[in-house]
């Protein structure tokens, strides 16, 4: 058990970053080194190749300069790769008082005054308010187990589950249950999901929450429900 006067630490090991840092670049770097030999021995094959083009071109790398800007560029989607998966990691700090929620470019405090439910949803660690209003939603950075015992030592209202996981409805466009400013924030929002373009997702999720509903995802699909005061 933590102690009262304890703050708890979440976050990914030294190991596990280590195997991202390491293990993407060389899966890059195979990547790179296989695809020529795949290309050709597919360029062999008495069957039709969509987009041959691309793959006469990809089996065309043979020469000492060609493999190595080759792998040059895959040593790079490799890193590039890392850098962003250690980007959405997420450190999280719990004391009796507040959580702390840090990330790359991100950090932000919540008092636990005002947590009303935490749980996981999937992967993600979800915090809402008094109002059910999600306070925070971010990947979990360490095991299901291990999260909601640092939460309960807290004194956190740790759930087994969404508590409102059954208000939640798929929203179709026009949904006659809803105002038209939401029905049309959902639009916005649902095109904005299929472009990836997250600070538009997360400016609509804000006016979408101003207008009294919360919405889940699941890829492109989105779930609405109205917001609940505890």
């Amino acid at each position: 058990m933590v102690g009262k006067a304890l703050a708890t630490t979440l976050a990914s090991s030294r190991a596990e970053r280590a195997v991202i840092m390491i293990g993407a670049p060389l899966v890059g770097l195979a990547i790179g080194a296989i695809l020529p030999v795949v290309a050709r021995w597919g360029l062999d094959l008495s069957v039709g190749l969509p987009f041959r083009p691309v793959w006469r071109a990809v089996g065309g790398v043979d020469r000492p300069w060609e493999v190595a800007v080759n792998l040059a560029i895959w040593l790079a989607v490799g890193l590039g790769v890392a850098y962003s998966a250690l980007g959405e990691s997420v450190r999280l700090t719990l004391t009796d008082d507040r959580l702390r929620i840090e990330q790359r470019d991100r950090a932000e405090t919540i008092d636990r005054a005002d947590v009303a439910d935490v749980f996981l949803d999937r992967d993600a660690i979800v915090v809402l308010d008094h109002r059910s209003l999600p306070l925070a939603r971010d990947p979990n950075p360490a095991s299901r187990e291990r999260t909601a015992e640092a939460f309960r030592a807290h004194g956190y209202p740790w759930r087994d589950g969404d508590p409102f996981a059954e208000l939640y409805r798929r929203w179709q466009p026009d949904t006659p249950d809803l105002p038209a400013p939401v029905n049309a924030v959902l639009a916005a929002r649902e095109v904005a999901l299929r472009k990836k373009a997250r600070k538009e997702v997360r400016g609509l999720s804000q006016a979408l929450h101003n207008l009294g509903y919360v919405a889940r995802d699941e890829g492109s699909r989105q779930f609405w429900r109205p917001l609940v005061t505890s």
